[in-house]
């Protein structure tokens, strides 16, 4: 297994583990995940992006954004348009696939209450081969050096609350929960001047 930036090429196969491990697969358009949670990072913020490869392809990935409101601007204004007609936007939320759809709209809506000093955010997905072997680690520390180097004083993250060992997995790196809205808990870490990572006081 090899960690590397993510290429052009590896589109299809992120696209294809962001569906796979999705929690919620009750969707009759498991595209969409991917198109919301995956492509728009690969297309929009390349140099955020790393993947992990062995002999059978691609076996997980992270992508991330700098600056997150300036990353979802530019979502709306270059992203968006590509699936307007094929996905359009609902008058209101009444189910998994239109909250969907109108994230793909306004992505705004991840953003958590209060950024506070975690502008930029992450996702990451691994699939079950690379699971165990400290790949999850590796491939949040080259997605953090590349934050550092932008110039990024921390991060954050949205999981879901019964998602129990992500969030153990999360708090080993440093990170803090910082707010729990719904069935949601939105955790941070703060990157600390020496370039090592901080955890910050908890608000939760």
């Amino acid at each position: 297994m090899i960690l590397r930036p993510a290429e052009p090429g590896d589109r299809k196969a992120m696209h294809d583990i962001c569906v796979a491990t999705a929690t919620q697969r009750e969707l009759d358009d498991l595209d969409l995940i991917g198109y919301v949670f995956a492509d728009p990072y690969l297309a929009l913020a390349p140099e955020l992006c790393f993947v992990i490869a062995d002999s059978d392809g691609v076996a997980g990935y992270t992508v991330g954004a700098l600056d997150t409101v300036e990353f979802y601007r530019r979502w709306r204004a270059e992203w968006t348009p590509r699936f307007a007609d094929r996905y359009p936007k609902p008058a209101q939320e009444t189910s998994r696939y239109s909250s969907l759809v109108l994230s793909l709209h306004n992505p705004e809506r991840f953003l958590p209450a209060s950024l506070g000093g975690y502008p930029s955010h992450l996702h990451i997905n691994l699939d079950a081969r690379a699971r165990r072997q400290g790949w999850g680690t590796k491939l949040l520390e080259s997605l953090f050096g590349q934050l550092r180097r932008g110039g990024s004083p921390g991060v954050h993250l949205t999981t879901s609350a019964g998602n129990t060992r992500a969030i153990a997995f999360y708090h080993t790196l440093g990170f803090e929960v910082l707010d729990r809205p719904g069935e949601a808990t939105v955790m941070g870490l703060r990157f600390d001047g020496s370039g090592r990572m901080e955890a910050s006081p908890s608000r939760s």
